[in-house]
């Protein structure tokens, strides 16, 4: 799943200072015109961040957060909307209040007759009701349902089946019956993910054609209602800003035709961190109010070709990823945390140059081991780091360890969210398993 980062930003303190005054006034003009009976139509299409523009603090990489801390979720306007009862100050319930009531039944706690290995992910999903999901890569059946198999207490599985491959809305399946069959017998959802192939120029054709919107949607319901999907998973990537409030109305539309045939809808967002801002393709507020559920890609904080060596998702930029979308319009309850099962290996050449290569977290240890190199913990990351010299320069990780996954399942259950969505399943195993559960038996102690 490819990633996208935006640029980076600074402002001075006296402009963050005028920048929360003007969306508390911006917030309490548009509040009074709506209790005056005015349309909330006009509200609808603005997010939060849209009150401040003034207000723009992005805090992407490693190197800023020793001098940046990330702001607090609780401030000065949303206190005083939440104490006068101000609308627009929870703009979802003001955009769901215009839609129908969805319907978000809890799900099961997992496989039966697992052992006592793998027992605290069921104990923590039966005492937090919290959704755990795997992604998976399409693949042959027999894998599939072995990857399933290999990770017990998943509740939900997402894989790769579903394309949309060209502009008039034509969508490819290859959907697996018997993958189907064998997760439902263990009380296992499935929602298939369906891509755009991260072409963002195709899906700009699909969305601006009313026939292409509708083609698509009634060949997904189709295919959905046939197969016995749970759910669809919209893994729509490189969108173009200008198809933001087009490609919520299509979510919004795409929910209207699942929702009768008890199909939910998920959609995954890039973090777009800049702080009460949305203004890039994703709404999050709007996307809140037309789907079930809103799963934040958190990682790829630095991605295959980025200058700059770095961590994957380390636990502060993860954190203020959260906060970004609960800010800008998504309910606690119906955001996902996806969470990494790989690291990035960096190669430092002595001209400067960098390169990187994907590796899953857990060959991090044998590749360590195989240098002669312990680990340092960084604290204010939240991860592991190990560097050790190359011929012509050096390599460098950054890494999660079970301390890292306990600190990202805490910020879960701390602020309510949802539950975690895993990058990929065919990156797991036991090892990984091991690390994730013993945060998980931990996060509820």
């Amino acid at each position: 799943m490819k990633r996208t980062r935006a640029n980076t930003f600074s402002v001075p303190t006296v402009l963050r200072t005028f920048g929360q005054a003007a969306g508390l006034i911006g917030v309490c003009i548009l509040s009074l015109s709506m209790l005056w009976g005015q349309g909330t139509g006009f509200l609808a299409m603005f997010s939060m961040g849209n009150l401040a523009s003034v207000e723009v603090s992005e805090l992407v990489g490693t190197g800023q957060y020793e001098s940046s801390a990330p702001p607090a979720r609780s401030t000065l306007w949303s206190t005083l909307g939440q104490t006068f009862r101000i609308p627009f100050a929870n703009p979802v319930s003001m955009l769901e209040s215009q839609l129908p009531a969805l319907s978000l039944p809890v799900l099961g706690s997992g496989a039966q007759g697992e052992t006592s290995l793998f027992a605290s992910l069921p104990s923590w999903q039966t005492q937090t009701h919290k959704i755990a999901l795997g992604w998976i890569p399409y693949g042959p059946p027999s894998q599939t349902i072995q990857l399933i198999s290999a990770n017990p207490g998943i509740t939900v599985i997402s894989p790769s089946w579903l394309t949309l491959t060209n502009g008039n809305g034509d969508v490819q399946s290859q959907v697996e019956p018997s993958v189907i069959e064998f997760a439902h017998s263990r009380q296992i959802q499935v929602w298939a993910m369906v891509d755009n192939q991260f072409n963002g120029a195709l899906t700009h054709d699909m969305l601006t054609s009313t026939t292409a919107k509708r083609n698509f949607i009634q060949q997904v319901k189709k295919i959905a209602t046939q197969a016995h999907l749970n759910g669809i998973n919209v893994d729509f990537e490189n969108l173009q800003t200008r198809d933001r409030t087009l490609f919520s109305q299509f979510i919004g539309a795409l929910h209207a035709a699942l929702q009768p045939v008890s199909v939910q809808v998920s959609v995954d967002v890039t973090p777009d961190i800049a702080y009460l801002k949305d203004n890039a393709a994703y709404f999050h507020a709007g996307l809140a109010a037309n789907a079930n559920y809103v799963i934040v890609m958190a990682y790829d904080e630095h991605w295959a070709a980025d200058p700059q060596p770095g961590p994957v998702a380390d636990v502060p930029w993860v954190t203020q990823s959260v906060n970004d979308l609960l800010n800008t319009g998504v309910p606690a309850g119906k955001l996902i945390l996806g969470v990494p099962f790989y690291t990035r290996f960096w190669h430092v050449y002595s001209d400067g140059s960098v390169s990187s290569q994907a590796v899953a977290s857990y060959a991090v240890p044998g590749i360590l081991t195989s240098h002669h190199v312990k680990s340092t913990w960084l604290p204010k990351l939240g991860v592991a780091y190990a560097r050790y010299p190359k011929a012509n320069g050096y390599e460098e990780v950054w890494y999660e360890t079970s301390r890292t996954e306990q600190k990202k399942l805490d910020l879960v259950n701390n602020d309510g969210l949802a539950g975690v969505a895993i990058w990929s399943l065919s990156l797991s195993n036991i090892h990984t398993w091991q690390t994730l559960m013993k945060a998980m038996s931990q996060s509820v102690l």
